[in-house]
């Protein structure tokens, strides 16, 4: 039972690395979006958010909502490249601003930090029921010189089942 509810937990884990990693869960879904306009373009636009497979990008004015726009093809293959399934189908360029930091396009980002390791009860035995010592037990415990010793062979022994015993010998 122990070992199961451990790999529950490290399952559990993994698959919350999986999920952190993987792009679909990513803040930025796209990647770097420097890397895929290249250094200019993206100084001077941004993408602002991913709904529906709808990529909406702001442009700082209407000479690169043009060039973007004679490019759209191409950033669509860029983006969809390597993917089973085409993560956007079409992109709104509009004339906005420009925030100076990357947005996040994945809301849904925010619930992997919510996420929270479930604490998993230890498997704590319950004690066994302590019993009375026969005779021969206690003429062992008293032919033992240390105390400390006997003390704890005591407590062993009231904790062994009898029943235990008559099955082993």
């Amino acid at each position: 039972m122990k070992a199961a509810r451990g790999g529950r937990q490290q399952i559990g884990e993994l698959l919350c690395n999986f999920l952190q990693k993987h792009p679909a869960f990513s803040a930025n879904p796209l990647g770097d979006w420097e890397k895929l306009v290249g250094p200019q373009l993206a100084r001077h636009s941004q993408p602002k958010s991913l709904k529906n497979k709808v990529l909406h990008v702001h442009v700082y004015d209407s000479i690169w909502k043009h060039h973007l726009e004679l490019n759209k093809t191409i950033l669509l293959d860029k983006i969809n490249h390597s993917r089973p399934e085409p993560l956007v189908e079409k992109i709104v360029i509009r004339i906005g601003e420009i925030a100076p930091d990357q947005p996040v396009l994945n809301p849904n980002h925010r619930l992997l930090g919510r996420l929270k390791k479930k604490k998993v009860p230890s498997g704590k035995k319950s004690k066994s029921p302590s019993r009375p010592l026969t005779r021969e037990e206690k003429e062992l415990l008293a032919g033992i010189p240390d105390v400390e010793l006997r003390a704890l062979g005591r407590k062993l022994l009231r904790r062994l089942s009898l029943e235990d015993d008559e099955e082993s010998g």
